[in-house]
C-alpha cells in the first residue's frame, strides 16, 4: 500500500454512505489530502480513501468491491494520472460484476498520456457498469488537456451510462491544480465550485443509502 494510514477511511460500522475512492496525481498527494480529502469528509462522507497514482487499480477496486457487497454505493474520483487509474479500476470493477455508481475524471489527458504507466491507455473510455460519469478538463492546461477537441470527450461502451463532459474555459483561471482546489474559499475559481464541488456534493448526497 503507497498511501498513508491516515489517507484510509474508518467510518463507524452504521455508516450507509457511498464508499468514496480518490485518486491523486504525479506528486499530488498532498494537494489532495488537504483539498478534496478534507472537503468530503468535512461534508460527512466518512468513507473517503484517498489513494496514491501508484497504487494498482485492481487493488482499489477490490476496496470498492467490498462496499457493494454490503449494498452500498461506490464513487470513484481522479485527478490528472488519478484520473487514468479511475477508469482502470471502474474496468476492473466491471470484470467482477460490481456497479460504479459515480465516476468523476478530472484532467485525465495531455501530457499525462506520456507518463509511462499509461501509454496505451485510454482514459475516455468508460466501460458499461459505470452508472454515471462527469468528466471535467479546462482548455489549455497542457498537462491534463488534449490538445485535439474531440480527444477530451469521454465515450460510454453503455448508452445506459449517464455521461456529461465539462469543459472549464481558459479564463476560469483553474489551471491544472486549481481544478481539485477546495481551500480556503476564496481561492477557488467560481466555476469550480458552482460545477464541480457544488455539483459533487449534490451527487454523492444522492447515493446515500437508506
Amino acid at each position: 500500500m503507497f498511501s498513508p494510514a491516515h489517507w484510509r477511511a474508518t467510518p463507524t460500522s452504521d455508516y450507509r454512505g457511498p464508499r468514496i475512492g480518490l485518486v491523486h496525481g504525479l506528486a499530488a498527494g498532498s494537494h489532495m489530502e488537504r483539498h478534496l480529502l478534507t472537503f468530503l469528509r468535512e461534508a460527512g462522507f466518512a468513507d473517503t480513501t484517498l489513494y496514491s497514482n501508484y497504487e494498482r487499480p485492481a487493488v482499489i477496486a477490490r476496496d470498492m468491491a467490498e462496499a457493494t457487497t454490503a449494498g452500498r454505493a461506490v464513487a470513484l474520483i481522479g485527478f490528472s494520472q488519478g484520473g487514468f487509474q479511475v477508469v482502470k479500476a471502474s474496468h476492473e470493477l466491471d470484470r467482477l460484476g460490481r456497479t460504479v455508481d459515480l465516476l468523476v475524471t478530472l484532467a485525465a489527458g495531455g501530457a499525462g498520456r506520456f507518463y509511462f504507466p499509461q501509454i496505451g491507455a485510454r482514459p475516455r473510455r468508460i466501460p458499461g457498469n459505470v452508472r454515471h460519469c462527469l468528466n471535467y478538463f479546462t482548455e489549455g492546461d497542457l498537462l491534463g488537456t488534449d490538445l485535439i477537441a474531440h480527444a477530451n470527450l469521454a465515450h460510454a461502451d453503455s448508452p445506459a451510462t449517464r455521461l456529461e463532459n465539462i469543459a472549464f474555459p481558459r479564463d476560469a483561471r483553474t489551471g491544472h491544480a486549481g481544478i481539485t482546489r477546495c481551500f480556503p474559499p476564496e481561492r477557488v475559481a467560481r466555476q469550480v465550485r458552482t460545477q464541480f464541488l457544488d455539483r459533487l456534493l449534490q451527487e454523492l448526497g444522492s447515493l446515500q443509502r437508506a
